[in-house]
């Protein structure tokens, strides 16, 4: 009996152990003020990309990694295949600050600033359709409190193209008929004007000249009270 004991005592301490290491593997370090997501349950990882981004912000020690958990594409919003993962080297390791659960379809990415304040943004591929129109994930980074702040619906625009003189952002969307919107970020959120400028062909047949029409949008974009 006494012996029964003991050994009970001991698969309960083993287990304990167990679990406690199962939930220091999945659950991601994160600093002061950072964000972690994991809405991808655990899984192998079928490949992973590493990027040092020392050439981009100097003397900030950041890293990203990509995760890729399965080679499906998917165009649903609530699919998930790869885990993003930004952290900062810190007296000798790399603490996550980051994460975040995305679809890529090629895991390619990008270093531009989108919201005017000199410092190149972080994007992140997300789907191309069938002409090849891409779209991306955009966290806007802060140096200063080493943070990144994912912009809400960016991955809606199609090729987006920053206009720094302007603080916009257009898209040039290959589509039956080509068509450019104009966005803003304000916040962590993208503005949508509602203006819509095809090229081509109307549906008279008359040819439209699109750069007039884009010069004349723009004009009523910057006179819009959304604008600033």
């Amino acid at each position: 009996m006494k012996k029964t004991i003991i050994f009970l005592i001991l698969t309960v301490i083993i287990s304990c152990h167990k679990y406690q290491e199962r939930k220091k593997m999945i659950s991601p370090k994160t600093a002061s003020g950072a964000t972690a997501k994991q809405d991808i349950p655990e899984q192998d990882t079928i490949s992973e990309k590493e990027i040092i981004c020392d050439s981009v912000y100097q003397n900030k020690n950041y890293k990203i990694v990509l995760r890729h958990f399965s080679w499906e594409k998917s165009y649903e919003e609530n699919d998930k295949n790869t885990v993003f993962i930004f952290s900062k080297k810190i007296h000798g390791k790399y603490q996550e600050l980051f994460r975040d659960s995305i679809e890529s379809h090629t895991g390619d990415y990008e270093f531009r600033d989108f919201n005017g304040d000199n410092i190149k943004d972080i994007l992140i591929q997300n789907i191309s359709d069938v002409r090849s129109n891409w779209t991306y994930y955009l966290y806007l980074v802060d140096l200063k409190n080493d943070r990144l702040t994912k912009v809400k619906n960016f991955n809606q625009i199609k090729n987006p193209n920053y206009l720094s003189k302007y603080n916009l952002i257009d898209s040039q969307v290959i589509s039956g008929r080509n068509w450019t919107s104009f966005y803003q970020i304000k916040k962590d959120t993208v503005f949508d004007f509602g203006y819509v400028i095809y090229d081509g062909e109307d549906e008279n047949g008359k040819t439209v000249d699109f750069n007039k029409e884009y010069d004349k949008t723009l004009l009523k974009v910057l006179k819009n009270k959304n604008y600033k």
